[in-house]
């Protein structure tokens, strides 16, 4: 007998029940979950990967959208923004019948083809003409029950949003105590080491060296995972000896990530190319300097 489909404790996607009867077997009581209607994640890509830390930004985002229908995740490139965005989404699918749709926009060169391709992954009719930041405004006023997590470089400026700065992960004192070594940067570059390079082992003499390492990346995920890559074909000392020519070094990664994702040299190029032209100038001129510049000086 077909019970339907049900939303089951650690799976994304709802999972169809079956219960068997026949005459002298005692029925099984009713699934003791809800029914999946048309909720759980749709459009998401499946994580083949474990997610690392982030607990705190986990709940806090959670707890933006709990009182607030949009939410603008920012940051840099290469920071997670996308990955946390779909773990939020993920916990939160079931508090929402309809589930958690994704519309991917990064590939989007044409603002005005944005109303489009969120019609499309919604599977809604389009408002053609309209600007995405109207688009967003038009829904929240015409459904109460919609929730919209957005990332970005930069807030969508609509009114009601709620903004979350999404920082680097933490790193530890590369000269601190030993426990400094579950640090979140720490276990996400340990964690995709061990992906690469089965034999890798974080012990008293790998430990302080990854500390040093990720702390010269500055806790950004991306180039953390770039540089676990590596860690089979040159060691964790060989990539430390090697940072000075990071984007040359990390280059290769998931070969079916977006582009921009594969090499940290292809981040800021597209990061640098969403800017406008007096951006790019600015950031021209400043990189004559061969240390971080900070805005009001220092």
């Amino acid at each position: 007998m077909d019970a339907g489909e049900y939303r089951l404790k650690d799976l994304d996607r709802p999972v169809r029940l079956f219960q068997l009867a026949a005459p002298g077997l005692d029925p099984v009581p009713a699934a003791r979950t809800a029914p999946a209607a048309t909720g759980g994640v749709h459009g998401f890509p499946a994580m083949l990967t474990s997610f690392i830390g982030r607990d705190g930004p986990v709940a806090e985002v959670t707890g933006l959208l709990e009182r607030h229908r949009l939410v603008t995740i920012t940051g840099p490139g290469g920071t997670g923004k996308t990955r946390l965005a779909a773990e939020v989404a993920r916990q939160m699918a079931d508090r929402h019948a309809d589930g958690a749709w994704l519309a991917e926009l990064a590939t989007v060169q044409d603002p005005a083809q944005v109303p489009a391709v969120v019609a499309a992954a919604l599977g809604v009719r389009e408002q053609p003409g309209v600007p995405a930041a109207q688009a967003v405004a038009r829904v929240l006023a015409a459904a109460d029950d919609v929730r919209i997590l957005a990332t970005s470089r930069e807030p969508l400026a609509v009114a009601g949003e709620a903004r979350y700065r999404l920082a680097p992960l933490a790193v530890p004192d590369p000269e601190g105590p030993a426990g400094a070594a579950r640090a979140e940067a720490v276990a996400l570059f340990a964690d995709r080491a061990r992906s690469a390079d089965a034999r890798f082992t974080l012990d008293e003499q790998t430990g302080p060296v990854v500390a040093r390492l990720v702390a010269r990346l500055d806790g950004m995920p991306l180039a953390i995972e770039l540089a676990a890559a590596r860690v089979e074909a040159l060691g964790v000392t060989g990539l430390l000896d090697r940072l000075d020519n990071r984007f040359a070094l990390l280059a290769g990664g998931d070969r079916i990530a977006p582009s921009r994702q594969r090499s940290l040299a292809a981040t800021a190029a597209w990061s640098y190319e969403l800017l406008e032209e007096h951006e790019q100038r600015v950031f021209r001129a400043v990189s004559v300097f061969p240390r971080a510049v900070h805005p009001g000086g220092g």
